[in-house]
């Protein structure tokens, strides 16, 4: 048999075959659009450069989706069909570190663990010494300070293929800011650094409740000089006595490091637990706690120089127990 009759036979058969086409389906998304909205009433104060939103979907044991969006407006996501919570936070940080974000419940802010020396800036001056901890607080973890966090969780809302929703999400402080002032303070001019601690405070706080971590951590700070006789202390905590019940509420106990011009080491020790649980200024939604804390000659000395010029160096830090009118 000739190859040109073969070949003319074989595709006769295939034509005779039966063959059953379906239109192919290249959308298989079954998206839907949402439009995110922030309301920012309850973080008035904080400017974000822009927020994340994480949509869960209840119905499935999935990871969310993220959308990062820029600014404080918000914007449009593409999610499947389902069951969703959101939940949202500022982007613009670089000391937050997060957990459990598997589920919105349990999704946690945290910093990561941190020394005094680090958070005063006096690694170098400590000269290989540890600085030393409030008496009762050796055991407390200490963390590093967290950047301004907000955060908040959606309502439920159920989206459906081909439709587009819209939700609204109200962001609020997960970060307290904590203000010390102390006054009358003599030879600050001399004082080449000065840094501080706090004591009992949250090491972490959940996202969408606002509930704050377990267990006792403690945050080290610098200090600026304001004047001739005032030391101010600025940072932020995630908040306090977490879980307090029954006024059991964590000591604060506050600590201040200076170093002199001759290179010696000086450190004072105060509870200003009253101070923390009763603030005289607890700002907008207590989002922000003020602590005015007036010390009356509190004893930095005078550095010793002799005639010389020589400055000598005590490597040891000296504690020495201050009084505070509260």
């Amino acid at each position: 048999m000739k190859f040109s009759t073969l070949f003319l036979l074989t595709s006769s058969l295939l034509l005779l075959t039966s063959c059953d086409y379906k239109d192919l389906c290249y959308d298989h998304s079954h998206s839907a659009g949402v439009i995110v909205r922030f309301g920012w009433q309850k973080a008035s104060g904080l400017y974000a450069q822009g927020m994340t939103v994480l949509f869960y979907d209840t119905g499935k044991a999935a990871s969310p989706e993220r959308y990062d969006f820029v600014g404080r407006d918000g914007g449009t996501a593409q999610l499947l069909a389902g069951d969703y919570r959101a939940v949202a936070y500022n982007y613009d940080t670089e000391t937050i570190l997060y957990r459990g974000m598997e589920n919105s419940s349990t999704l946690e802010a945290y910093t990561r663990r941190s020394s005094i020396e680090e958070g005063t800036q006096m690694a170098v001056l400590s000269r290989g010494y540890a600085m030393p901890r409030a008496a009762g607080t050796e055991e407390e973890a200490v963390i590093l300070e967290p950047d301004p966090l907000c955060g908040a969780q959606s309502d439920a809302f159920l989206l459906a293929s081909n439709e587009s929703n819209t939700i609204t999400i109200t962001p609020q402080m997960r970060t307290k800011k904590v203000v010390i002032t102390i006054n009358h303070v003599p030879n600050l001019q001399y004082a080449s650094q000065i840094g501080g601690s706090l004591s009992g405070l949250a090491p972490a706080v959940n996202m969408t409740t606002g509930e704050l971590g377990e267990g006792c951590v403690t945050q080290a700070f610098t200090a600026a000089s304001k004047g001739d006789s005032t030391i101010v202390m600025t940072f932020n905590i995630f908040g306090h006595c977490p879980h307090a019940k029954g006024g059991d509420y964590n000591a604060h106990l506050l600590t201040v490091y200076a170093v002199l011009a001759d290179g010696s080491k000086w450190y004072y020790t105060e509870d200003v637990s009253d101070r923390m649980h009763n603030p005289s200024h607890p700002g907008q939604g207590d989002n922000e706690v003020e602590i005015d804390i007036v010390v009356d000659d509190l004893p930095i000395p005078k550095p010793i120089v002799n005639g010389s010029g020589f400055q000598p160096t005590i490597d040891g830090w000296q504690g020495i127990e201050i009084q505070v009118d509260m």
